[in-house]
């Protein structure tokens, strides 16, 4: 791999442009957006469509370049790499590597994804699905020379693939795999546990210790306020409204020298809000 190496530190930013950003803008504009806000990175999101296009890709990297602002994207919510239906799991690949494609021609690092659901197998079979999956889908982006982060999520329900455990065992078996740490996610798939600063400290020692690719320097990251149930994640929420220790959660990142991107899922209303609390939780930890 060779973008990036490492990171220099820990950037924090919003998913999707800045909330007075004009929504039809450019993505340029919606970069200067954070920039004037103050914050340090933007997940782009083509959870429903791929809809900078190519020109525009040129000039964002551009931008991207010039301001040292790291871009990652959010890949289609349709794909499912264990589906039963060979031709969803054939799309499924197409979608990410079309993501993928046209973040790297925005100067990005990664693409996110949820990898697969369970449905009737057993997860160890799905984690070995997944494996072979991703494995051709690196080979078809090697092929294109496309070189960014193969991001599997950490999901929010326990019906998903995407625990800590499988994510180590994708990010082992395949090159251009590292995952992405749903810290919000992790507190709802398991309804409301893991919250506190020893547990999470836990999961970025299983992190550490279980990839061997430095991944605590190339962490990407996603974080909200989350309602949840037995059934895990319901939605993002405010951050004041939720019950995530946000504050021993960024202490935790700061005492094991966390490095990379933080996501801030927030909704609209309260986007700037939150993205601003977490930039100050991090100052201050």
């Amino acid at each position: 791999m060779q973008y990036p190496q490492e990171f220099a530190k820990l950037y924090i930013g919003p998913s999707g442009r800045p909330v007075d950003c004009a929504p039809a803008g450019r993505t340029t504009g919606a970069i200067e957006g954070c920039l004037g806000h103050g914050w340090g990175t933007m997940e782009i999101s083509f959870t429903k469509n791929i809809y900078i296009k190519e020109r525009e890709a040129q000039e964002v990297a551009a931008l991207r370049d010039e301001k040292a602002f790291p871009l990652s994207c959010h890949g289609s919510y349709f794909i499912n790499l264990a589906s039963e239906e060979p031709a969803k799991v054939a799309q499924s690949k197409t979608r990410i590597i079309q993501g993928a494609r046209r973040i790297q021609q925005c100067g990005g690092h990664s693409i996110v994804f949820h990898s697969a659901f369970y449905g009737k197998l057993d997860p160890a079979a799905v984690t070995q699905l997944v494996i072979r999956e991703l494995g051709e889908i690196q080979d078809q982006m090697r092929e294109l020379g496309i070189d960014i982060w193969l991001r599997p999520e950490l999901t929010g329900k326990p019906t998903q693939h995407g625990t800590p455990e499988e994510l180590v065992e994708l990010a082992n078996a395949v090159e251009m795999v590292l995952p992405c740490i749903d810290w919000s996610h992790m507190h709802a798939r398991n309804n409301g546990s893991w919250n506190s600063y020893d547990e999470w400290c836990r999961l970025l020692e299983l992190l550490g210790k279980g990839i061997d690719k430095n991944v605590l320097q190339r962490m990407h990251m996603h974080v909200s306020g989350i309602e949840y149930g037995a059934a895990g994640e319901k939605k993002h929420i405010p951050l004041p409204q939720s019950d995530l220790n946000y504050r021993e959660l960024m202490k935790a990142l700061k005492a094991f020298d966390v490095r990379g991107t933080l996501i801030v899922e927030a909704p609209d209303e309260n986007q700037i809000e939150d993205v601003n609390l977490f930039i100050e939780a991090w100052e201050s930890a």
